[in-house]
């Protein structure tokens, strides 16, 4: 029952109360001015004859001992249904007051608990949903800030190594140990190669940053997956075989349209590589990229030959900074993935790992389909 129908019971209570006790009054007063005038009234047994001249004074008196007992009657019954009023309205604010007080202490897990059917049952649900949204982005809060930490540990980490390697080899080169031309240019190429290592760290963090603050710029266009696939991997194919990865194309269905800024989606599958060429235990590794239409979405599948990862792995793969080897002894910045995971999420789609029986891991995007013509 609502409040508005409460308090008009109630009204309509205390107006019924009052009309009975004014006719009840009326009455008693009437009956009892009678019986007194009447000589049946007595104290210890003896009655009293006021005669015709008492009434007046008794029908004066009568009435005001029946109207101060009305008084009290009605103000006992006032209260009793004001008190009952106050609980039922205190009741539920005690509790909101409550879980207010418990929210303010970050008990987020704090809720109100309320069975009555009124307006306060409405505003108990709304402070239980906020309780449960504060509940949430307080926990997102603490993961991203405890990604951020493993982001910080793992980027020093990254660097620390690169920056003793060339500190090492400068100054080896400056104590004159690399004492022929031959060892000066294998100092000199493994500064390099530390250097662009480093280089190539910076600019991954900066680019997830730049995603994670959504100012990365996006220009997505209507183009053909298919062809746009192709045009990449003969592209990298021999850069990535002089890395031990052998890139090949499965068939794919013809005019798979979708709306992707290319250059981005470059970045997606250059970071999916650079993944399974570090990760590959053979010689020559493999990767197939293959590319299928499931409804209204395009499929696309790079699965690699690699140990793949283990199953607890499998969700925490775009985690930013998320690495299975607890000890970090392979080389990279770690974000590539996660790289990937915010390019395909602002392109509309989502993107997911699974391992591939007997041994592989596949990394799986789904992106939503272009079925307008292009104009012109």
């Amino acid at each position: 029952m609502t409040i508005k129908k409460r308090l008009f019971r109630s009204n309509i209570r205390m107006v019924l109360v009052t009309i009975g006790g004014i006719i009840a009054a009326f009455i008693t007063s009437h009956f009892l001015a009678a019986y007194i005038i009447r000589g049946r009234y007595g104290f210890g047994g003896r009655g009293v004859d006021l005669g015709v001249s008492g009434s007046p004074a008794v029908f004066g008196i009568v009435p005001l001992v029946s109207i101060a007992v009305f008084v009290a009657f009605i103000c006992i019954i006032n209260s009793a249904l004001a008190y009952r009023m106050s609980k039922k309205i205190t009741r539920p604010l005690d509790a909101l007051a409550e879980g207010a007080s418990r929210i303010g202490e970050s008990n987020f897990a704090c809720r109100v608990e309320y069975s009555g059917d009124d307006e306060f049952r409405a505003v108990c649900e709304a402070f239980n949903k906020m309780a449960a949204q504060l509940e949430a982005s307080n926990e997102r809060r603490l993961k991203d800030e405890a990604s951020r930490r493993e982001l910080l540990v793992g980027i020093s980490h990254d660097l620390r190594t690169p920056l003793t390697t060339i500190g090492g080899y400068l100054d080896g080169l400056e104590s004159g140990v690399a004492s022929t031309a031959q060892m000066r240019e294998k100092y000199f190429a493994t500064i390099k190669n530390n250097a662009e290592s480093m280089r190539h760290i910076i600019e991954q963090l900066f680019l997830f940053t730049k995603l994670d603050m959504n100012e990365f710029a996006f220009s997505p266009r209507r183009v053909d997956m298919l062809r746009a696939i192709s045009d990449m991997t003969e592209e990298l194919a021999q850069e990535y075989e002089a890395k031990g990865l052998l890139i090949s194309v499965a068939d794919c269905p013809e005019k798979t349209h979708v709306r992707a800024d290319v250059m981005r989606f470059r970045r997606v599958l250059v970071n999916i590589l650079e993944n399974s060429a570090k990760y590959k235990e053979k010689e020559a590794g493999r990767v197939e990229i293959s590319a299928r239409v499931e409804g209204d979405l395009a499929i696309i599948t790079l699965a690699d030959d690699g140990p793949g990862v283990s199953e607890e792995a499998l969700p925490h793969l775009f985690d930013v900074f998320y690495r299975e080897d607890p000890a970090r002894h392979t080389k990279g910045s770690g974000l590539g993935l996660a790289i990937c995971a915010k390019i395909v999420e602002r392109s509309g789609g989502s993107i997911r790992g699974e391992n591939i029986p007997g041994g592989g891991l596949a990394i799986v995007i789904r992106l939503p389909l272009d079925r307008e013509e292009a104009v012109g």
